[in-house]
């Protein structure tokens, strides 16, 4: 898999994505993309951002032409020491997409996983989804925003 060595790749790169919110441009609650070249190598970021704030829900990001992809979920803070893994559940319109994952602090609280585009994501990023933790809802987030970008990061990396 090229680049994403350990789930925290994406955190640090979205720091430059989150440039926009930090400099105090208002961010409009939705989906955004960002690509990068990242020497030769086209970088998608696909993020959540929530209104107000500009702080980043969900993140999606994988490379041009490779099926690997990063699904990042920021949560508000770590677990307790020695937690289980939580379970991590997208649904949405009778489709699931579940795994579990460890809090991590990387530039924030998040959970996540290595996947690709199958069916079920594919179908999530297109309809919209609601996310759990630990059986807690976290948030909504819909496709009406950013419908063009989500097709972008889809076609960039198919699944295998």
């Amino acid at each position: 898999m090229l680049g994403f060595s350990r789930l925290g790749f994406p955190a640090a790169l979205m720091a430059g994505f989150l440039g926009t919110a930090a400099m105090g441009q208002e961010v409009p609650e939705g989906w955004h993309l960002q690509e990068e070249d990242m020497s030769g190598v086209n970088d998608l970021f696909l993020a959540w951002y929530e209104p107000g704030s500009g702080d980043v829900a969900i993140a999606v990001n994988c490379q041009e032409g490779y099926a690997d992809v990063v699904l990042t979920i920021y949560v508000d803070g770590p677990a307790a020491p020695g937690a289980k893994p939580a379970t991590v559940v997208l649904e949405g319109a009778g489709t699931r997409f579940g795994f579990e994952s460890e809090i991590s602090d990387y530039n924030g609280y998040s959970v996540g996983t290595i996947t690709s585009f199958g069916p079920e994501l594919t179908a999530l990023l297109r309809g919209g989804f609601a996310v759990s933790v630990g059986g807690a809802v976290l948030g909504e987030f819909g496709a009406k925003s950013g419908k063009g970008e989500i097709d972008r990061i889809l076609e960039a990396c198919p699944a295998g």
